[in-house]
């Protein structure tokens, strides 16, 4: 079952009992829009490429068209390795087993188009003029940025195929933006989990593909939703899901990432003593990527600590330089930092002001920046302290560009320590319990 603090987090109605149905949202406003991104909420949109041109690519179109036939997809979450096929060949009833352990996971292998990655590598019969032709066949939803939006769906689309019963074993994935999958054809069901509490650091991850189904916590998706043919999926970082192709028809379906706003306030978010985000995300290797982002969003670009290993709450918190940085900042000199005066943050600045503001006036004052800036810090220092001291390194900003790229037999070492670590501190906790 889904931890009760969580439930009430993201229950979309009242009374309505997990697994929910995600709230559709018909033509959302720009404010309402980037108010449910910020707070990490998950929800649907109708509609939401009913003037694409991008609409009408189901299967047959892709590999049947002149230019996509040619190029060179493969299948991901298989049993075994995956294998190179063009768009063009016959693949449409392709069964190939995905090996997930799990009853209700979907047992059939899905089908890849990464054409984003065409910026970055050579793969067979892509070219960039394919990426092009993709970004000219969406247009950008009123309520998203336009120039933001434009800029992340044209550099990061990524089309999924296969038959019934076919998708992607439940996995999390390592970026830090906010997805939207919009179904082209056929139907989907979406399974989502949020990450969970962590009584220990992981510097290795542990929600890669297929491995939610194994891990002693369980796979409890608090979300089961069934996307229909123009519908898009909005949903934050952090999130573990799984895909299933539903009824008989060759299902396709294009998915975006998008970086305004960020999920900030979700990353903040403190509803409850048993359900801070942050310290779930510090201590989960597979969205460390957020860890740089969330430092620059506290220290506001106070000089200092660039390796960002932070320090206990009450000394952050008294730290001498906070009140003549944010005077320095505060440029009108009325004890709020606004979005305008975050200009030297770009884009990042809305996000800067989502992790500070806890009152809800869209601006920061110096206690929220104070407090802010510590429980960053805090939960950053008590997450370095409780790794073992040889591993410390790869929580500091620089060691590594990616935890992904610590060598395997090092992760699996440094996974086991801490699979162990946690199960001895939830032991003594539930005995304490006992008492």
């Amino acid at each position: 079952e889904a931890e009760p603090e969580e439930e009430q987090y993201w229950r979309p109605t009242p009374g309505a009992v997990p697994p929910f149905d995600a709230p559709r949202i018909r033509e959302p406003t720009r404010k309402q829009f980037e108010q449910l991104i910020l707070d990490g909420k998950i929800f649907v949109v109708p509609d939401i490429s009913a003037d694409w041109e991008l609409r009408r690519w189901d299967c047959d179109f892709f590999q049947t068209d002149p230019e996509f036939k040619k190029a060179a997809m493969n299948h991901q979450y298989t049993a075994g390795g995956g294998r190179d096929m063009k768009l063009g060949d016959d693949w449409q009833g392709d069964q190939t087993a995905s090996g997930a352990k799990n009853d209700t996971a979907p047992q059939i292998a899905p089908f890849y188009w990464g054409i984003k990655d065409v910026q970055f590598e050579r793969r067979p019969g892509w070219t960039k003029a394919m990426l092009r032709r993709v970004a000219k066949s969406f247009k950008v939803p009123k309520f998203m940025h336009p120039k933001h939006t434009a800029r992340d769906f044209g550099s990061t689309p990524e089309f999924w195929f296969g038959t019934g019963q076919a998708g992607a074993k439940a996995h999390m994935d390592s970026h830090v933006q906010a997805t939207v999958s919009v179904q082209i054809s056929g139907r989907k069901r979406w399974r989502l989990m949020p990450l969970r509490q962590r009584a220990a650091p992981f510097l290795a991850m542990i929600y890669s593909d297929g491995q939610p189904y194994e891990n002693d916590e369980g796979w409890k998706p608090l979300f089961e939703i069934t996307l229909e043919p123009g519908e898009g999926l909005f949903f934050p970082p952090g999130m573990v899901h799984e895909t299933m192709n539903v009824g008989d028809v060759c299902a396709s379906s294009v998915t975006f990432q998008f970086n305004y706003p960020y999920a900030a306030r979700f990353y903040r978010h403190d509803l409850t003593a048993e359900l801070r985000f942050f310290p779930r995300v510090r201590y989960t290797a597979d969205i460390g990527e957020s860890w740089v982002l969330i430092k620059d969003w506290a220290r506001l670009g106070l000089p200092g600590d660039e390796r960002g290993k932070g320090e206990p709450f009450d000394s952050a918190r008294k730290r001498a330089d906070l009140a003549p940085h944010f005077a320095k900042l505060d440029q009108d000199s009325n004890g709020q930092l606004t979005e305008s005066e975050l200009g030297f943050l770009d884009s990042h600045a809305v996000n800067a002001i989502a992790w500070h503001d806890t009152d809800g006036d869209h601006a920061i004052s110096l206690e929220e920046y104070r407090d802010g800036f510590a429980y960053w810090s805090s939960v950053t220092s008590a997450a370095i302290k409780a790794t073992p001291k040889e591993w410390r390194k790869f929580q500091l900003i620089g060691t590594v560009e990616n935890l992904e790229d610590v060598p395997d037999a090092l992760s699996r070492k440094m996974r086991e320590a801490s699979l162990r670590e946690e199960a001895r501190l939830r032991s003594a906790k539930e005995q304490r319990s006992d008492l």
